[in-house]
């Protein structure tokens, strides 16, 4: 009897082992059986974060002086990566329009009594000009000076063409100012890695080149002949930090939400199918499956196969389960846009310039102005160069550039401003000209095309003025500009409130 008892306690033990494993089979293989997991679906990286990790740049930014380098980098690497830094990049490198007029100083008895050599004089000095295209250089450089906070070029030039080559800043360094100018110096180890470009560059880099090779530790750093090259820099620092580092955090935190709002998108779009395993009926044993684990996983596995990648399944023993719901309220907000809105106040500039939703013109007029004053503060320091650089080419009368302070978004009001001057008889009629756009040579070669060759002004018959015109010939008062406009009157024209069809 006790040994009866005893085996029947030995297998009782057996089938309650039995069943614990089964149970720990039948459950992990049901954690295996979870196909297109949400998790699984793992969104890659961003870009930044596997080339520039996020924590690496919060570092650099906490010591700018030792890690220049890697910050010039970054901010290259998001000016290609990076839509919107681009934008912004592009916005406040584009905001000068670099048009100019030339004007004398210092005047003399000489300049009143020659005024033939004054002439010969002004056609050199706007001849120069015109071969050096300083629109279209100082752009490149401004350019890049909004990128890497300071631009290093080196002129090359003949007698009919004018080019200004980009130095890489890695290898230049800011050794003095002259005139008001900044001048550079050069770091010639450059060459040791790159001996191939030694040949491009002019005979001064290769002849001093020579003598770093003779003492590298004396003409290592060796300042560059200042008649020869241009130094621009945006910030007022002693060491070179892009101008728009203060964005990066808000450009990583954009791209981060990117990568969520995606991945909720998904998520909202997931369908899940439960196949739930049938139990055996009149029975109230535990885990009596109608089928076994294996017929059940045999036919769960042809229904997987078939389901398109954005719909899940899995097997379960369960009679229930509660869904949930990964759909996004109506009232949530959209993080991209917060993080948009972010990145364009840490920039400093107005986000409805690039996209005009809910702004009017007069609101976005007033938001550019502190844009263009801090602007044309940089401008200044091409017009210093620029002056330095007619101090050495023209002797006798002295000549000076002048940059408007005129934008793509100011031209209209600039040109209004000068055209009634000059009604007025202010002397400003080569300003009028350039607020045009047009350079000083441009003036002069028009006038001699227009007046000597053409006879425009003989053959051509002015335009009628809004002053000697009726109203109901288009006469009246001209409109205002969407910089002169109010909030109200804004509203007014687009509900087309003057016409008399719209009037009760």
């Amino acid at each position: 009897m006790t040994e009866t008892k005893v085996e029947t306690i030995v297998i009782n033990k057996k089938q309650e082992n039995k069943q614990i494993d089964f149970e720990k089979l039948m459950f992990a293989n049901l954690a295996k059986l979870i196909r297109r997991d949400l998790n699984d679906n793992k969104q890659a990286n961003s870009t930044f974060n596997r080339k520039f990790k996020k924590t690496d740049v919060m570092d650099w930014l906490e010591n700018p002086l030792r890690y220049e380098k890697k910050l010039r980098d970054l901010s290259r690497f998001l000016l290609h990566s990076s839509s919107h830094y681009k934008r912004i990049i592009d916005y406040f490198a584009t905001i000068p329009t670099f048009d100019y007029v030339v004007n004398m100083y210092n005047q003399t008895d000489y300049s009143i009594k020659n005024k033939d050599i004054v002439l010969k004089k002004y056609i050199e000095t706007i001849n120069l000009l015109e071969i050096m295209n300083i629109k279209h250089e100082f752009l490149r450089l401004l350019s890049r000076a909004w990128v890497d906070d300071v631009v290093y070029g080196y002129e090359y030039s003949t007698k009919n063409s004018y080019f200004i080559d980009i130095l890489d800043p890695d290898y230049c360094a800011i050794s003095s100012i002259e005139d008001g100018a900044l001048n550079y110096s050069f770091n010639f180890q450059y060459f040791d890695k790159n001996p191939e470009q030694l040949e491009r560059f002019s005979d001064e880099f290769q002849q001093k080149y020579k003598l770093y090779k003779q003492s590298s530790k004396k003409y290592k750093w060796q300042e560059l002949d200042s008649k020869k090259t241009i130094c621009i820099k945006i910030s007022d620092t002693d060491y070179s930090i892009p101008p728009l580092a203060g964005i990066f955090e808000e450009i990583y935190s954009l791209y981060d939400y990117k990568d969520l709002q995606l991945s909720k998108t998904e998520l909202e779009n997931y369908l899940l199918l439960i196949a739930k395993m049938p139990y055996q009926k009149d029975t109230s044993k535990e885990n009596a499956f109608a089928l076994s684990l294996d017929k059940a996983i045999e036919f769960y596995e042809l229904m997987q196969n078939n389901l398109h990648p954005g719909i899940g399944s899995v097997l379960s023993p369960f009679d229930s389960i509660e869904p949930v719901n990964l759909k996004k309220k109506e009232g949530d907000l959209d993080t991209v846009t917060l993080a948009e809105n972010s990145l364009y106040n840490a920039a400093g500039i107005p986000k409805t310039i690039f996209n005009s939703d809910k702004a009017t013109g007069a609101a976005l007029t007033k938001a550019i102005i502190n844009d263009e004053a801090m602007v044309f503060k940089i401008v200044r320091q091409f017009e210093r160069w620029l002056n330095r650089k007619l101090k050495d080419e023209i002797k006798k009368v002295n000549f000076k550039v002048t940059f408007l302070d005129i934008t793509k978004y100011n031209r209209d009001e600039v040109i209004n401003s000068y055209k009634e001057a000059t009604t007025l008889g202010v002397p400003c009629k080569l300003l009028y000209c350039a607020s045009l756009g047009m350079t000083p040579s441009d003036v002069m070669n028009s006038l001699i095309l227009e007046n000597d060759v053409l006879n425009i002004t003989d053959n051509f018959i002015p335009l009628q003025s809004s002053h000697t015109m009726s109203s109901r010939d288009g006469g009246g008062r001209p409109k205002k500009s969407e910089g002169e406009l109010q909030p109200s009157s804004e509203g007014t024209i687009e509900r087309d409130d003057n016409n008399p069809d719209n009037r009760k």
